[in-house]
């Protein structure tokens, strides 16, 4: 018997066209032994479809020999060199998918399985149309109506047929934005999410959290981690602040290039404090953020100066030391405050780093854009949509 066992449906057919070619041609071989047989005998129990063959009959495999180069640059697949009728009972035992894999092999394919072939093959307009909207348009694969992405129809020039995406293709095309709805195969409609930026949907996909209909269960857990870090992060922010400027107060009160700028900056914090918690969801207020952030960095460099060059003139105190540090730390956060706001004015797209089919090095670079986000105003996944800059 035959032991090769077929690895595809393709294969199997392309199995069957060569064994009925097979019984149509005989070799000569064969024929001469017949002629110079004595006695027909009787039929052997085993016929020669029954024999064992060697070789495997992949339907793309190359019939190439090893010794012979030239005939490996003009070799055909098999599945080429099946008579046209055959070719068209393979792709009759096909799926809608894996005709369309088929087609966009190659030119040959894509003009004997042509568009009115398909059609009609699938049953006509309606079932065809259906076809069309439970397949993605990109991979081909069928994850179920509820998580394809109905893409929407072109009206002029030209009407486009109706198709679907599934949700790793729309994703990596960048074709969904948060704060919006997006129409199902399935007749539904479904959030995207604004922390992942993957569509919300039932069958398969993460549920909405309780919270929000707008995250998903595990995105909004994560969301919440991130808004408490940052609460801990701001009172340790806030408290650097006001520690930088009691050291000037108590240590510094006469020098004027410590102790203005200091009890300036602290002024500019609060005033940061306000935009923080006024600014809303909707409003825009990053660039003036920025701008604070900037001015208060600026102002911090004058006390550095001057109490390192007392420090390097001889006079070691614990005072300037600890003031040193402590205006640093300023320093630090100020500037990471500063780089996070105009990434925001920008408007970047925070749920970038969760799109599928990225390089390693963007990949790492849009999880440092939104780290530096989280640390500034992780609350801008909530904000709506259109902003309001005035």
């Amino acid at each position: 018997m035959n032991t090769i066992t077929p690895t595809s449906g393709i294969e199997l057919l392309v199995h069957l066209g060569i064994d009925h070619l097979r019984e149509k041609t005989t070799s000569p071989d064969r024929d001469r032994a017949r002629d110079t047989d004595d006695e027909p005998g009787p039929t052997s129990p085993r016929s020669h479809r029954s024999k064992p063959r060697s070789g495997d009959y992949s339907c793309f495999q190359l019939d190439i020999s090893e010794d012979d180069s030239s005939v490996a640059e003009t070799a055909r697949p098999r599945l080429l060199e099946l008579p046209g009728e055959l070719q068209y009972m393979v792709a009759a035992h096909l799926g809608f998918g894996d005709m369309q894999r088929l087609r966009r092999t190659c030119r040959h394919f894509r003009l004997l399985l042509h568009a009115e072939f398909v059609r009609a093959h699938f049953g006509g307009d309606e079932l065809f149309v259906r076809q069309l909207t439970s397949h993605c348009q990109s991979c081909l694969e069928r994850p179920g109506r509820h998580g394809l992405i109905l893409q929407q129809q072109q009206q002029q020039p030209v009407v486009d047929p109706p198709s679907s995406k599934c949700f790793r293709c729309a994703a990596a095309a960048r074709e969904l934005r948060v704060g919006n709805k997006v129409p199902l195969a399935s007749a539904r409609s479904a959030w995207v999410c604004r922390w992942c930026g993957w569509p919300i949907a039932a069958g398969g996909a993460p549920p909405p959290s309780w919270a929000s209909e707008q995250f998903h269960v595990g995105c909004y857990d994560r969301y919440h981690r991130v808004l408490w870090g940052f609460l801990l992060l701001g009172l340790a922010q806030f408290a650097v602040g006001v520690a930088a400027a009691a050291l000037s107060l108590l240590y510094f009160r006469g020098d004027p290039r410590v102790f203005p700028p200091a009890v300036a900056s602290f002024v500019l914090l609060w005033l940061c404090m306000a935009f923080l918690a006024f600014r809303g969801n909707r409003v825009r207020t990053y660039g003036w953020v920025g701008c604070l952030e900037l001015v208060i960095l600026g102002l911090w460099i004058p006390p550095i100066y001057a109490v390192a060059e007392s420090v390097t003139a001889g006079s070691v105190e614990k005072s300037a030391v600890a003031a040193l540090v402590f205006y640093g730390l300023n320093v630090i956060f100020r500037l990471l405050n500063f780089i996070g706001n105009i990434i925001l004015a920008c408007e970047y797209d925070v749920t970038k780093h969760y799109a599928p089919q990225q390089s390693l090095k963007r990949r790492l670079l849009n999880m440092l854009m939104a780290g530096l986000i989280y640390w500034t105003y992780p609350q801008c996944v909530e904000q709506r949509y259109p902003p309001d800059y005035n």
